[in-house]
């Protein structure tokens, strides 16, 4: 609410031109709204890494889309936390339209909605865990019963994924997280949805959806708001 009463008396400048129209002037909305495709899709890396769970995107994670992400995560931009969040709601619609068991869910026992958790390095840079509340922003309009639940950390340190290739950045991952002893109850036989903000090569969703599972988690989905070109299975779409 602080932030919000801040930017109406000194509006932020554009988070990709920087021109004082923020936190993103029209020209550069409708730059992020050109990678976003007509409807979901259901990204299909490859090689698929075993284990990762059904994913629905938004959009693809190139040009003006990514440069989003990355000053909102990296850059200390929060405030387009509803403009991502906005992005990625439709893939979270597609992944529960595309599951029986999820929309059951919402009008049951609730769904679990899980953010990826990040590196403890990059938390300790960034300062939070900016996923979080783009996420808590992206269930708004969801309906029904739904839980945001920050229930994955990392079990060890594992190294910089963005200059790993497909199999070295599923070895990087393997066992690296967790689900905390205190929330395993909350997770036995639910139904979940992990979240991350870009797919490149899947293993860190993977990764997330093993830990869930091994907590008794009963099925896992995931979505998130794009992937890389050739993640993106193109037939398949939600309308």
């Amino acid at each position: 609410m602080l932030s919000d009463l801040v930017d109406l008396v000194l509006p932020a400048s554009c988070a990709l031109c920087h021109l004082p129209l923020g936190p993103l002037c029209p020209k550069c909305r409708r730059a992020v709204d050109d990678c976003l495709h007509p409807s979901p899709r259901l990204a299909l890396p490859s090689p698929l890494p075993p284990g990762m769970p059904s994913c629905w995107v938004s959009g693809e994670a190139s040009g003006a889309l990514r440069a989003v992400v990355t000053a909102y995560k990296d850059e200390n931009r929060r405030d387009l936390r509803r403009t991502l969040g906005a992005r990625l709601a439709p893939a979270l619609r597609a992944a529960l339209g595309d599951n029986v068991s999820a929309r059951q869910a919402l009008r049951g026992r609730g769904l679990v909605v899980v953010p990826v958790p990040g590196s403890p390095r990059a938390r300790r840079r960034r300062g939070d865990v900016p996923l979080l509340p783009l996420v808590t922003s992206a269930v708004v309009g969801l309906g029904g019963r739904v839980v945001v639940a920050n229930v994955l950390s990392a079990t060890r340190v594992t190294r910089d994924q963005s200059a790993l290739d497909a199999g070295e950045r599923a070895s990087n991952l393997a066992g690296a997280m967790t689900v905390r002893a205190r929330h395993r109850l909350v997770l036995e036989g639910a139904v979940c949805v992990v979240v991350d903000d870009l797919v490149t090569t899947g293993a860190t969703l993977a990764e997330a959806a093993r830990a869930l599972r091994d907590a008794g988690a009963g099925e896992v989905l995931a979505a998130a708001i794009g992937a890389t070109r050739k993640r993106v299975e193109p037939v398949r779409t939600f309308p």
